[in-house]
């Protein structure tokens, strides 16, 4: 059985051998193909993925380019040592940090339309409705073109009609940043952890049931109106957690005399 990692179903309107790099680096990710393994030849990969040869230079290039593999003149490619860990968005950066980290990031519309405020799925304390909302489901993906979250979010019109071109293809809480940070104070955000299903398990390129990590986040206004809700599943491996917990007067100093 082969080690490699067959194309994904579905739409996908990057070029053949963008989607051929993308599954033997899946390949790689999963432990198929370990820190030293001899890649199938050109010849055998070109026959796997019925493609012309030069399509499978072009993916190995994508792959040298990015450091997991290395090819050794007469005797094939290789998976590099040690390949580089995909990047991974810190989820306790502050606000407006937050915007500076995903700048760089692409969006792929996979749904939208418009959604009146009074539908907007909002939670008791998150805040207020605007009026309207343009709503998307998409995917993201990071500035080597690897889709890390599947996302539906919520962009108050106001903002959106701006640059619509922009939102449509870029990071919301990164435009809104720009656009109109004065007006913007406070980001909420929760965590939990979930797993693929099927369909978004071949959106990001994972196997179903891996684990996702679930974040919700409501951008507000000073007023508390909601300017952007997003709703995320999340690649494991593209995302992290930190923080620093201290017993209440662990570090105080002494009092005076």
């Amino acid at each position: 059985m082969s080690v490699l990692t067959t194309l994904d179903p579905g739409p996908d309107t990057r070029p053949i051998y963008h989607r051929i790099a993308g599954a033997l680096r899946s390949g790689i990710a999963s432990g198929r193909l370990r820190p030293g393994d001899r890649l199938p030849t050109i010849a055998a990969l070109a026959a796997e993925y019925d493609v012309a040869p030069v399509t499978v230079r072009q993916a190995l290039s994508v792959l040298a380019d990015q450091g997991l593999v290395q090819a050794r003149q007469g005797s094939g490619t290789y998976v590099a040592a040690g390949p580089p860990r995909r990047p991974q968005l810190a989820l306790d950066l502050g606000w407006p940090q937050l915007a500076a980290a995903i700048r760089g990031n692409t969006a792929r519309i996979l749904d939208a339309g418009d959604v009146d405020g009074a539908a907007l799925p909002v939670a008791a304390g998150e805040g207020t409705p605007a009026a309207r909302y343009r709503w998307m489901r998409r995917v993201h993906a990071d500035p080597a073109g690897e889709p890390y979250a599947v996302v539906e979010l919520h962009v108050d019109r106001r903002y959106y009609d701006r640059a619509p071109a922009r939102f449509d293809a870029g990071m919301a809480m990164t435009l809104l940043e720009e656009l109109a940070g004065p007006e913007l104070p406070e980001l909420q955000q929760g965590f939990s952890l979930g797993a693929a299903n099927a369909a978004v398990a071949a959106l990001l390129r994972v196997p179903t049931g891996s684990p996702l990590g679930e974040l919700r986040r409501v951008l507000r206004r000073a007023d508390g109106i909601i300017a952007c809700l997003t709703q995320g599943l999340y690649r494991a491996d593209s995302v992290r957690f930190g923080a620093t917990l201290r017993r209440p007067g662990a570090g105080d100093s002494a009092p005076g005399p």
